[in-house]
Order: C-alpha cells, then structure tokens, then sequence
C-alpha cells in the first residue's frame, strides 16, 4: 500500500506554493519593468588529459571516474582490469544564458539555461545536453525554482573543489533532476522544500536503469531541509525520501503495487576563513544510487504461487571533506571521501538492484593544485580511489574484502568566460 502521508505532504507543498506566490506577490510592489528581459551569456572551454593505472567504474568513456574494478583473473590468473588507461577530452565545454526581468508578482523574475556537450550517455559523447533550465521568482525571503536543477542533495555552495567530472562522487551527491523548490529565509535561517522527478539520474531495477520506477509509484522524491547561515559560516540539516514501485507485473502475471520506501538524512557544513575555506557533508542513504553514490535495494521475499515480491532497501553511510586555500593566483585543494555499506534490515532472498553492492567500503584522497590568470585556470590532480570487493552474507553485508586501488593524474587548461 502507499502511504498515504506522502499524498498529503504533496499537497500541502503545492498548497503552500500558491500560499507563497500570493502573499508576496501583495506584500511588494512590483518595481518599474524593463521593457524587454536581458540576455547576458556565460561558460568555459576547458581541455583535459587523465592517466588511469587501472580499469575504472565509470562513465563518459572514462572521463567521469567513480572507483577502480574488481580483479578479474584470466586463465594464467592473471588480472585483467590491471591495465592502465590514457584519454583526452574537450567535451565538458559549456554555455549558458541568463535571463533576468521583467519583474512577475512582485518578485524578481529570471531563468537559466546551460548545457555542455558530454552527452546523456556514452553513445551520445560530444553532443550537447542539457544540465540546467529553469525559471526563478524571487522576493525578499522567498523564492520559488520551477525545472532541472541541482537536486537539493547537491547544495551549489557545498560542491566540492576538484579537477575530476565526477565532482566528488561516489562520495559527494551529484544530481540534477526537474522539480519545484521553495526556498523560504527568515533572519539566519533558511527552509527548503522540494519535487522532484528523474531524468538523467535514475534508479535501477529490473527493467535496468531508469525513471519508470519512481514515476509508477505516482509519488515525487520529496525532499526538506534546513539550513543556517551567519557570516562565514553555513550549515544544514536535510531529509529525502523516495517511494519506488519496481514492477507492475509479477512473472506469474499478476498485478503487483509492492514498493520500496528509500530514506535518507544529511548534515553539512562549510566554514570560510582567510587562508582555507572548509567543507564537510555526511550522508546516512537508501536508494541513493540516482546521485552516482552508493545503494540500491533488493528482494528480501517472494511469493512461491504469485511471485509477488517485498523489498528492502541497502543502507549506506558516506562522508566528505574538503580543504581549498583562498588565494588569487595560486589555489590549493585536498578531497577526501569514505563510505561504507551495512547491508539490509531484512534478508535478501532475491535479486538485488544497486551499484556493485560486493563493495564493504570506498575511500578517495585528491590534492589538486591550480594556476588562476584573468580568464585562463591551468590545474593538475591527483584522485587516488580504493574500493574494498568482497563476499554478501544474507543481508548483503559485505565481509572478507580485499582492496584494489586506481590512482588517477589529470591535467586541465579552461577559458572561463
């Protein structure tokens, strides 16, 4: 059965969105409108070499790294995946445009759009793909988001300073979805409240990876947040959830509404000071996997005359820290990231639908060093990355795992504009 909690809460959401947009629409006066919006452009050209020593998880035909391989051994036991790899990429080059006014409902009104040229999936390297559209009403202490942006697990001021396209995963979230945001400030304080659908980002099932999971539950991922700001510092608290509807049919041919409800939490912090700018986020996660971070589900039940299925979702704890020195020419930076697996609350008994869930626990150390002039930024990086395989017991806990390392060196030139 649905909950339904999460019915209510929707409804309470676009409730109070239209609660919001009236009451500052009234309360302040539209300022005088320019007759037509402007239109101002934005974006890099950015070349980049990597080396890998290792076979990797990845994406992008390599450029997006998320951790090294399993050993795989031949006939001479021999391992395969020991092979490094080199590459040269132009593809992340992006534009944007930015369009503000004229002023709607008493509040500032603009939209974005930016794209690069990665493309969707490997098939589609160097084709042009959206990363984000939106429009943006914004009063004194509100302001409402309306398409693909950052989900709110990504915080803009929390992304981590690195070199590599994976920006930190699979430590840092990383995700961009459609959805309606209501960013509400009072004072020091400011309370987020966010839909969202999949698009590019998605969880997997049996029908492989995809969005049809969560569009059949009929529920959005809902997402809350708090967050305080004061001076140099800013931190948070947040709260996500997913409900997932993996199948409609058993393979006996009876309908099935059997779910998964995925939870997760998240604090965060940032601190600046003169000569360091430091950022930490924890991450307790079920069903993650839509952020290229670790987790998933799995079967934990199956019905011998419907083969109706239960489930139950693989929890995940990660962490991420981030040193970056402040100056204008020269900038240094260090990321480290970690995260571990503890398995499921119930037996598993049947498939299991995650990212490599033989892995009991990931590490990452990056240093990267940057050269800033004008418009043009020469770094250089170093992202070591371990990922610990082994044997699942009954609640896919991972144990007698092994490490297997990748270091990764990665070279970048851009023209930011």
């Amino acid at each position: 059965m649905k909950p339904s909690f999460t019915g209510i809460a929707l409804v309470i959401f676009i409730a109070l969105l239209m609660c919001v947009t009236t009451a500052f629409s009234q309360e302040v006066k539209p300022a005088a409108n320019p007759e037509k919006p402007l239109l101002s452009w934005g974006g890099f050209v950015k070349a980049e070499s990597i080396y890998d020593t290792r076979q990797i998880v990845e994406a992008r035909e390599g450029y997006l790294l998320l951790y090294p391989k399993k050993v795989s051994l031949d006939k001479n036991g021999k391992d395969i995946n020991a092979q490094g790899s080199f590459n040269q990429y132009a593809m992340t080059a992006r534009l944007s445009a930015k369009i503000t006014g004229p002023d709607l409902l008493g509040a500032k009104a603009s939209a974005l759009i930016e794209g690069d040229f990665t493309g969707a999936s490997n098939s589609e390297n160097n084709s042009f793909r959206l990363r984000h559209a939106y429009l943006k009403l914004k009063w004194d202490h509100a302001s409402i988001i309306a398409g693909q942006y950052w989900h709110p697990l990504t915080i803009p001021e929390m992304l981590p300073n690195v070199l590599s396209l994976n920006t930190g995963a699979p430590f840092h979230p990383f995700s961009r979805q459609p959805q309606i945001r209501l960013d509400v400030t009072n004072g020091k304080i400011n309370a987020v409240l966010a839909i969202s659908a999949q698009r590019d980002y998605m969880n997997n099932g049996p029908s492989g990876t995809s969005s049809v999971y969560l569009r059949n539950s009929t529920i959005p991922n809902l997402h809350a947040q708090v967050q305080y700001v004061a001076g140099k510092i800013f931190a948070g608290l947040g709260f996500d959830y997913k409900h997932i509807h993996p199948r409609l049919v058993t393979d006996s041919l009876f309908k099935t509404d059997a779910a998964v409800n995925c939870f997760s939490y998240t604090a965060f912090v940032m601190a600046k000071t003169s000569p360091l700018v430091i950022k930490m986020q924890w991450i307790y996660g079920q069903g993650l996997n839509d952020h290229l971070v670790m987790g998933g589900y799995a079967v934990s039940h199956t019905d011998p005359l419907t083969n109706q299925q239960e489930y139950t979702a693989l929890n995940y704890v990660t962490g991420w820290l981030t040193l970056q020195t402040t100056g204008k020419t020269w900038q240094g930076s260090l990321f480290a990231g970690y995260s571990r697996g503890f398995g499921a609350n119930k037996v598993i008994t049947g498939a299991v639908y995650a990212r490599d869930a033989d892995i009991a626990y990931l590490y990452r150390l990056a240093p990267m060093i940057s050269y800033i002039k004008g418009k043009l930024t020469l770094a250089a990086e170093c992202e070591i990355t371990a990922a610990a395989y082994g044997k699942t017991d009954a609640h896919s806990k991972v144990y007698d795992a092994s490490l297997v390392t990748n270091t990764r060196i990665s070279f970048s030139a851009g023209y930011f504009f």
